[in-house]
């Protein structure tokens, strides 16, 4: 991954986000409270990965289809079974993944490239990865390459959050990238059409700038508490 770091701002933004995240689990009420800003940090999360798959759901509509499938995924990073998850994932990155797919109205079965999904999973598992990088990497190959099929984006932004705490860039899962990803939602998908293509760097200088804007959020919510 250290060729990833050469590309545009990647290698300070990369830094940004690394230090804005640590600064939110140094404040005294995430380290009281996680369970709380950790919960409302998903749940946040996973209302505005659904408004990224469809901008046309009401929050307050019942929980069905694409808003019901985000809330499901979510579940499985919630501060009771984050730990678990993470160190699952871990080891075997393709039965999460799988199960995140089948919880969001998938099959569980690799529908974009089984090779892409393969590598992917050894990169995950292999434990040497970049701590901040890889958590984009994940989410743009499992995203732009619809490696799970038409759930791929639900999948591939609660796996990007799952990587981040298995990498310890967000170790207790409170920051809220996907906010900052809805407000930039054309570019987010054009970038994602970028990585598909092979232009890897439109896509990193979002997403890490999403995770420094995702902690400026935790940081709000431990605020408010």
């Amino acid at each position: 991954m250290q060729p990833l770091l050469r590309l545009g701002e990647v290698a300070a933004l990369a830094d940004q986000a690394r230090a804005a995240v640590a600064a939110v689990h140094r404040r005294p009420v995430s380290l009281r409270r996680a369970e709380v800003t950790g919960s409302e940090s998903v749940l946040r999360g996973a209302r505005t990965s659904a408004l990224l798959d469809d901008p046309t759901i009401r929050l307050g509509d019942e929980p069905v289809g694409v808003l019901g499938s985000s809330i499901s995924v979510s579940s499985m990073l919630a501060p009771e079974s984050l730990q678990a998850s993470a160190r699952v994932f871990g080891r075997a990155p393709l039965q999460i993944l799988a199960r995140m797919a089948v919880v969001a109205g998938g099959t569980g079965r690799p529908e974009g490239s089984p090779e892409k999904l393969q590598r992917l999973a050894a990169l995950i598992s292999s434990g040497t990865a970049h701590d901040v990088l890889l958590p984009q990497v994940v989410h743009a190959e499992i995203l732009a390459h619809e490696l799970l099929g038409e759930r791929s984006g639900l999948v591939a932004r609660a796996a990007a959050r799952l990587t981040a705490v298995m990498t310890g860039l967000d170790p207790r899962g409170l920051a809220v990238p996907e906010t900052y990803l809805l407000r930039h939602r054309a570019g987010y998908l054009a970038a994602a059409q970028a990585w598909a293509a092979g232009s890897a760097v439109e896509f990193l200088e979002l997403s890490l700038r999403s995770w420094i804007a995702g902690a400026e959020e935790a940081e709000a919510i431990a605020r408010a508490l």
